[in-house]
């Protein structure tokens, strides 16, 4: 096998590669799509804040049945805690929570990975596709033109490696945002629980 079969062979598997993780990027966007709209609802954040600020603990167990969102897994966690004392609510919603942080930023960090190093694979490609137009070259003494549209061949590798990493930032960005806010209010919902039930382990004192 002559150097430019070799390189033009490793130029084809980097193509392959970045086709791969484009659709590994697209099937992470979907499935963060999908676990970010089974998320809490204004709505229901608000319903919850209702009636928390109503201090019905009653209504607050029969709001929380057959709710899996995390603002429902956080007032689920803080009732669980008998004799609402703050520290043990804080740290059992707080590991309640972690357990749902993980399961919301499930693949965000491959598409940072993705959209770090995609443009490397491609530009990596292109280089390789460079060396084997200019190789053919000295091999076979080719006119200017194959050579031209070679360099332009490889140039595809770079195209690919920024289609793959531009949507994988954005996605990420989107999400990242997505789950710093949605986090932000199970915290807030936890501190509303905490200032109004808080003071129960303290009153029959």
């Amino acid at each position: 096998m002559t150097l430019v079969q070799l390189l033009g062979w490793v130029e084809g598997i980097m193509l392959l590669l970045l086709a791969g993780l484009s659709v590994w990027s697209v099937a992470i966007v979907v499935d963060r799509r999908r676990a970010f709209s089974a998320g809490p609802a204004k709505a229901e954040l608000d319903e919850a804040r209702e009636k928390i600020r109503a201090e019905d603990q009653a209504s607050l167990r029969a709001w929380v049945k057959g709710k899996s969102s995390p603002a429902a897994i956080v007032v689920q966690a803080a009732l669980e805690i008998e004799g609402a004392d703050p520290l043990r609510v804080d740290r059992g919603v707080r590991a309640a929570l972690h357990g749902e942080r993980a399961r919301y930023e499930k693949g965000l960090n491959v598409l940072a990975t993705l959209g770090s190093n995609a443009p490397f694979i491609g530009l990596f490609g292109t280089v390789l596709g460079v060396i084997r137009a200019f190789a053919a070259l000295g091999e076979s003494q080719v006119n200017m033109n194959t050579v031209m549209a070679g360099i332009s061949g490889a140039l595809i590798a770079t195209a690919a490696g920024l289609f793959v990493a531009i949507p994988a930032v954005v996605a990420y960005n989107v999400y990242s945002q997505r789950l710093r806010t949605l986090f932000g209010d199970c915290e807030s919902l936890r501190d509303l629980y905490l200032a109004r039930f808080s003071g129960d382990a303290t009153r029959g004192r």
